[in-house]
């Protein structure tokens, strides 16, 4: 088609638009998260022995998109595809950085996991697979988030959410034993202790035998008055909590991060009312924290942020943990690139292309 002569699809200006493509391509897909991981902080010099040192990899909501909520075709597949190559980049990257002993998944693998139909789920779970391959290489921990089995809102758990997750992750509420270090799951929503959790955390007592207790759990657990959950505290005597679930709005934390450590020099006392907890945080923290967990009543939570950029967030990232024997915690953020601002990118791009473009229209035309 010509327009005066002029081609609108002039091999000159088709070269110069897929070369700017391929530029824009190259800098979005690749160079910015090779930039990105050079930009985390040097990793301490310690040495590889699970029996001294354990590294922890943490991966909070990471939310595999589903397939109820996402837009129609085209648009719904373009947007599966684009998070999942995304969470599938940054954490290829974070395992070769920390090459960790222990991955944890601290809850909402999945985004539709409590309501996905038995195809959805299936489906959804192969993409999980893929995009975490390394976790068939190293000792993997799930638990789970009120996205797979319910709990939130009106979206209640079920035995049959319950069965299905853990036939996938394994056991909801048990220990997991690795070198010196009792990795705690027991699921317990904060707000709504039951007997029944009581009941599983004096059970779960008896099986420790590890000098250092770790509590994973989904939810925040220093941030609810201490009545609510000090029967589980008193109970495991936790030196450490991992959570996550904090993804969006909670004001009284942050609205762009929620990447905090939580501290309480006295929460293991036997006092059921005082709960003195400092709060940091991590947002802007772009070295590794050191933190000594060995005084006798001391504990701490490390609430990490989600490593996806689905769920809203201005900083998200993946959070690296290295737990020494003598009480010792090293630990730092791998943030990792806005996605969206590489995807304006390519709008940036193209409008730039269009605006050239046109210009050399114009001066062809008046000469």
């Amino acid at each position: 088609m010509k327009y005066n002569g002029y081609s609108y699809w002039d091999p000159t200006w088709l070269k110069i638009f897929l070369s700017w493509l391929a530029v824009a391509f190259f800098i979005n897909e690749y160079l910015v998260y090779y930039i990105q991981s050079y930009r985390w902080p040097t990793f301490p010099n310690i040495p590889r022995n699970s029996e001294r040192y354990q590294v922890l990899l943490l991966v909070g909501d990471p939310q595999i998109q589903g397939y109820q909520d996402e837009r129609i075709f085209p648009a719904g597949t373009i947007a599966r595809w684009d998070i999942d190559r995304y969470l599938r980049k940054t954490f290829s990257y974070a395992y070769e950085y920390s090459q960790p002993d222990v991955i944890v998944f601290l809850g909402d693998l999945f985004d539709e996991g409590s309501k996905a139909s038995k195809f959805e789920y299936s489906e959804t779970l192969d993409r999980f697979t893929h995009i975490y391959h390394e976790t068939k290489h190293t000792k993997t921990i799930y638990i789970p988030g009120d996205n797979d089995i319910g709990g939130e809102g009106r979206d209640f758990m079920t035995t049959r959410k319950v069965e299905r997750f853990e036939r996938n992750f394994g056991n909801m509420s048990e220990i997991i034993k690795f070198g010196f270090i009792d990795y705690v799951k027991l699921h317990i929503l904060t707000h709504a202790l039951t007997e029944e959790k009581v009941a599983a955390a004096e059970r779960l007592r008896h099986k420790q035998t590890s000098k250092y207790t770790l509590l994973l759990n989904h939810q925040t657990f220093m941030m609810g008055p201490k009545h609510f959950v000090y029967p589980i505290i008193k109970r495991l005597q936790p030196k450490l909590i991992l959570s996550a679930h904090w993804h969006k709005v909670y004001r009284q934390i942050t609205t762009k991060s929620n990447s905090e450590l939580f501290t309480c020099d006295d929460c293991l006392r036997d006092d059921e009312y005082s709960w003195t907890v400092s709060r940091q945080d991590m947002s802007f923290i772009k070295t590794f924290l050191n933190i000594d967990m060995s005084g006798e009543h001391s504990m701490f939570e490390l609430a990490v942020p989600t490593c996806s950029y689905r769920m809203g967030m201005v900083n998200i990232g993946f959070t690296v943990a290295i737990l020494g024997e003598d009480g010792s915690l090293q630990f730092a953020v791998l943030w990792l690139p806005r996605r969206y601002t590489m995807l304006l990118g390519y709008l940036v791009a193209l409008i730039v292309y269009i605006i050239a473009y046109c210009m050399n229209r114009c001066g062809s035309r008046r000469r």
